[in-house]
């Protein structure tokens, strides 16, 4: 094999030069000592998903692995050259733990470091099960190494803002980020802080942090990682070509709006005074500020010089983004909503746009979830929802939801309008981050909860937090047909006063599924906006939403987070969740029909699991979702080979 030079150190450099002389990176004093200490974490990291991918999606061998001694392991390519892994472990999910470093062996060259994920997969592509096209391959790698970069930068931020918290910490508190979160009454938003403080990016997808379209300051301007702030920008829709989707009960949108944003308001009516424009014809719509100078001007030239769609310079409001890039709130009060805003770039591996279905389905699945839970007030007690209020798009005629998706917003309600005094919502997400001793925050509420955090304690600890999440979210699947997206970046865990578990708060009702039969049995209907969405007649595939985002991505990594930090067997973490789930399968036998009971039982418990493919679906270039298949790791034969 022969060794090329890579222009790829130097790219990277380069990006790095352009961070470190951002005023951000210059505040924080982030150093290229600092950027350089991460290359090591960010490729471990970046390596970790790529190959849990190939192996995972059946890309690559897992058989074709060879142990001299665990953990450390051999990989023989075509080529007969041989990569070796330093520490290379399968777990239960089809999941791999791997760390320290990748080596690469041949008889003609030295042992050679693989530094760049790229470089992973270029060794590894003509292995595949199905081998990237040389312009498939060159895009991919641009994907994987702007997410490594964009890590490196993120790693190197919170290193330097978790230091900072660690310094504005009252001592009583030993070091516990979410005991003085809780506790410190001038932490105005604990949960905003939490959000943006703990965004790692999908636990899942090699593209973790990819955000091709934006140079290194637009990364870090708009990404909520670097604990960004920005202005979003006020345009005016013309009446006529806007659709309003309300949450019953809500005031009128404009009257709204203006109760919320009463100065953007003014500001907005008297701009389109001095146009000569009738304010009364049109209604506020907030963009991103990327949205609103890139796409905008280009996609809506026609709207703008007919004057249907007026682009201004007034600031609607300052945002924080959340764990959602187009996800933000407003600064000011508690009361604020959550404003979701389109912007048209490829985020991992989806354009982040806000689709006329989302605008639309968020208020009527809002109110129907409200319906439930006036029903259901055993659920209501562990199971809240974030309402999504009001919707708004851009409506064309003839219709153009592809169109009208880049001019939208949603506006949700704040999570904290749902707390109690004392209480915290904490973003699942953020529990997987990691503070100043390299511990993830999940260890400080094991500790704040149970006294201490060794095994014990959070395997106790586990026990609590899947008797609130699996009879919650099972309820609502088994009894209504309702499999919401709760995933990590969608999921608040709240914290009661005394620092112990209370109840899941979940948000984003833009994917959910729901079994028309089992919602149509309750004497339940919603109205759809596409007849092809939100309402299924194949229950395999509702099932398939529930335990991706659910078991999977939520409850299942938590298994593995816990095993790895806390030293837990995998067994007793997927056994204590089996008998969670066999224990609210039992509870709702009587309440379930029959066939249904036994068939959903044997899905989640017994027979293989879905696994969505992120790997394949881009070396194929699919928009459709590819899902493949792993071993139920929650069957009693999870461990057999």
């Amino acid at each position: 094999m022969t060794y090329e030079y890579s222009t790829k150190p130097q790219l990277l450099l380069t990006r790095w030069s352009e961070a470190l002389g951002t005023p951000l990176f210059r505040t924080h004093r982030i150093t290229l000592d600092s950027l350089i200490s991460t290359l090591a974490p960010a490729a471990e990291r970046s390596f970790q998903r790529l190959i849990q991918a190939l192996f995972r999606e059946g890309l690559l061998n897992a058989n074709a692995l060879e142990y001299d001694h665990h953990p450390r392991c051999w990989l023989t390519l075509g080529d007969q050259t041989r990569l070796c892994f330093d520490h290379l472990l399968p777990g239960r999910m089809s999941s791999w733990d791997l760390r320290g470093d990748i080596t690469l062996h041949s008889d003609e060259h030295p042992p050679h470091k693989v530094q760049f994920p790229s470089e992973l997969l270029t060794l590894l592509n003509k292995d595949l099960e199905a081998p990237a096209a040389p312009e498939v391959l060159s895009r991919l790698n641009e994907e994987l190494d702007d997410s490594f970069t964009n890590d490196t930068l993120c790693l190197a931020f919170h290193e330097q803002w978790t230091l900072q918290l660690h310094e504005a910490m009252d001592p009583v508190h030993c070091d516990n980020l979410l005991g003085w979160l809780k506790d410190d009454p001038r932490v105005a938003n604990p949960t905003s802080l939490l959000e943006q403080w703990g965004t790692l990016g999908h636990p899942w997808h090699p593209n973790y942090k990819t955000k091709l379209g934006l140079s290194t300051d637009q990364v870090i301007d708009f990404s909520p990682e670097f604990e960004a702030r920005f202005p979003v920008i006020l345009c005016a829709l013309h009446r006529q070509f806007a659709h309003v989707e309300s949450l019953q009960g809500t005031a009128d949108y404009w009257q709204w709006w203006q109760v919320h944003f009463p100065q953007a308001a003014q500001q907005l009516t008297a701009e389109l005074m001095r146009q000569g424009l009738e304010a009364a014809d049109y209604l506020p719509l907030p963009a991103h500020p990327w949205q609103a100078r890139q796409e905008l001007p280009q996609t809506f030239a026609n709207e703008i010089g007919d004057r249907l769609l007026v682009l201004t310079d007034i600031v609607a409001f300052t945002a924080h983004p959340t764990m959602s890039f187009r996800t933000v709130l407003p600064e000011g009060h508690r009361e604020a909503p959550m404003v979701k805003l389109p912007v048209s770039l490829r985020l991992t591996s989806v354009q982040r746009t806000v689709s006329p279905r989302s605008a639309r389905m968020g208020p009527r699945i809002s109110h129907l979830m409200h319906t439930i839970l006036a029903r259901e007030p055993q659920i209501q007690k562990i199971l809240g929802i974030v309402p999504e209020r009001i919707g708004v798009h851009f409506k064309p005629q003839p219709v153009d939801d592809e169109r009208s998706r880049h001019l939208a917003v949603l506006y949700r309600d704040n999570p904290l309008k749902q707390l109690q005094p004392g209480e915290i919502a904490v973003p699942v997400g953020s529990l997987f981050a990691v503070d100043q001793h390299g511990q993830p925050l999940l260890r400080q509420w094991v500790r704040l909860a149970k006294g201490k955090d060794d095994s014990d304690a959070m395997q106790a600890f586990f026990r609590d937090y899947i008797s609130i999440a699996v009879p919650g979210l099972l309820n609502m699947y088994l009894r209504y047909g309702v499999a919401f997206e709760a995933h990590q970046q969608n999921s608040f865990m709240i914290m009661a006063p005394d620092g112990q578990l209370s109840r899941l708060l979940l948000r984003d009702f833009g994917d959910i599924r729901i079994d028309r039969k089992t919602l149509h049995a309750q004497g339940l209907d919603i109205e759809l906006h596409d007849p092809k969405m939100t309402l299924y007649d194949d229950a395999g595939f509702v099932r398939d939403k529930l335990l991706h985002t659910v078991f999977m991505c939520h409850l299942g990594e938590l298994v593995l987070l816990g095993a790895r930090e806390f030293e837990v067997p995998q067994a007793l973490l997927w056994g204590a969740l089996a008998t969670q789930v066999s224990q609210c399968f039992d509870d709702l036998r009587d309440q379930v029909d029959p066939q249904r009971w036994a068939t959903e039982r044997q899905a989640l418990l017994e027979q293989d699991w879905p696994a969505k493919s992120f790997m394949r679906m881009r070396l194929l270039e699919s928009h459709a979702d590819i899902v493949g298949r792993l071993r139920n790791p929650l069957s009693v034969h999870a461990d057999e080979q």
